[in-house]
C-alpha cells in the first residue's frame, strides 16, 4: 500500500531550554525518520509550551493554555496524525476535541520507557488508552497488554524498536586502535541496578573502566556522549528492568549504532532483535565479567561482533525504516 505524505503533529518533549543537550533522544530520531520518508512533521514541545504559558508561574494555567495551543496548532496544520510522545500533560478532553474537529485524524502514542512508568501518570494514560488508534511500545505488546490492563483499550498495540539515525550515530568504535575505555557503563545508580555498579567497582577496576551517569560529577551528555561511545571498545547495556520481553533502554541501540561491542543481559525475546553474532548476551554479573575479560583479550573477535552489531543497528533499526513501519501499522486494517 502506497500512502501519500502525511502531515504529522508530533507532540513531545524537546527540552529546548537545555539547547541541544539531548539531541540524540528518541523524539528527534522519530521525527527525522518521518521526514526522511517524505512526511511533514511539526514538533510541539508540550512542557516548554506549558511553562511559557504559566502566567504568574501558575502551573495549572500553563497546562490549560498549552492544551488550547495544541488545538490551535492542529487547526493551523490540519494534521493527518497526532503523534504523542508520552505527552502526559495533554488532556483527554483535548484529544476528544481533536477527534471531533478532525474525524479522519489518527491519534497515536509512542512509549519508550519501562511499562511501569505508566503509573506516574496513571489516570492520564488510563483515560487516553481508549482514545488511541495505535500505541507503539518498545516492550513486547502482549506483555504490555497483560501487565498494564488499560492498554487493552487502545485500538492497536504495536512493537516499535529503538532506532538508529545515520546523522546522529556517527561513531565506528570497532575501527579504533586507541580506545578511551575498554568498557563503559552509562546509567543511574538506582536501587534496581546498584549491584551492577558495585560489582564493576569491586571486581573490574583493574580494567580501563568508564562509569558515567551515576552522579552529577560523572554525567556525560550532548556530543561528548556520542564521542565517548565512538571511542569505547565494549559498552555494557543494563536497563533497570531486565525481565521485560524485548525491552531495553535506547542505550542499547546507541551503543551498537556507534560501533561498540554490546554486552547485554539475556532479556526475554532480545534475540528476536539481535543475534549472538551481533551482540553478546550474559546471564548474571559473573558471566558479564567473564565475557568482558574474554573480549578484551580477544580483540579481533570483539571487533567482528561489534561491526556486525553496528551494521544490524543501521540496517534493520534505522529510523527511516522504523517510522515507515509505524505509518504502515497505523493505516493497516
Amino acid at each position: 500500500m502506497t500512502l501519500k505524505p502525511k502531515r504529522i503533529l508530533h507532540c513531545n518533549f524537546l527540552n529546548e531550554k537545555r539547547v541541544g543537550i539531548y539531541y540524540y533522544s528518541n523524539n528527534r530520531r522519530i521525527s527525522n525518520g518521518l521526514i526522511r520518508n517524505g512526511h511533514f512533521v511539526y514538533e510541539f514541545s508540550f512542557r516548554e509550551m506549558a511553562r511559557s504559558e504559566a502566567w504568574l508561574g501558575i502551573k495549572s494555567l500553563g497546562i490549560n493554555r498549552m492544551n488550547r495551543k495544541l488545538l490551535k496548532a492542529a487547526e493551523n496544520i490540519q494534521p493527518d496524525i497526532l503523534l504523542l510522545g508520552h505527552a502526559e500533560l495533554v488532556q483527554g478532553s483535548t484529544i476528544r476535541e481533536m477527534r471531533k474537529r478532525f474525524p479522519n485524524l489518527k491519534i497515536v502514542m509512542w512509549w519508550v520507557d519501562m511499562w511501569h512508568m505508566f503509573y506516574r501518570d496513571e489516570k492520564v494514560f488510563e483515560e487516553r488508552m481508549e482514545l488511541l488508534d495505535c500505541l507503539f511500545t518498545t516492550s513486547d505488546p502482549e506483555f504490555v497488554r497483560e501487565k498494564y490492563f488499560p492498554a487493552k483499550n487502545a485500538g492497536k498495540v504495536c512493537f516499535m524498536p529503538n532506532s538508529s539515525d545515520p546523522s546522529i550515530d556517527i561513531g565506528r568504535a570497532f575501527e579504533h586502535a586507541d580506545y578511551r575505555h575498554d568498557v563503559i557503563f552509562v546509567g543511574r545508580d538506582t536501587s534496581d541496578r546498584g549491584d551492577v555498579v558495585s560489582y564493576l567497582k569491586s571486581n573490574m577496576q583493574d580494567l580501563n573502566l568508564g562509569l558515567y551517569g551515576q552522579s552529577r560529577a560523572n554525567l556525560i551528555m550532548a556530543h561528548k556522549y556520542i564521542e565517548l561511545l565512538a571511542t569505547t571498545r565494549i559498552g555494557l547495556n543494563y536497563s533497570r528492568y531486565i525481565d521485560m520481553p524485548l525491552y531495553s533502554s535506547n542505550r542499547m541501540i546507541q551503543l551498537a549504532a556507534n560501533g561498540c561491542l554490546v554486552l547485554t543481559p539475556n532479556t526475554p525475546k532480545m534475540e528476536d532483535l539481535f543475534s549472538q553474532n551481533e551482540v553478546v548476551f550474559f546471564d548474571g554479573l559473573e558471566d558479564m565479567e567473564e565475557k568482558t575479560r574474554f573480549f578484551i583479550d580477544n580483540a579481533s573477535e570483539a571487533r567482528k561482533i561489534a561491526k556486525a552489531g553496528y551494521l544490524a543497528a543501521h540496517d534493520r533499526f534505522n529510523n527511516k525504516d522504523v517510522t515507515a513501519e509505524m505509518i504502515a501499522k497505523i493505516y493497516a486494517d
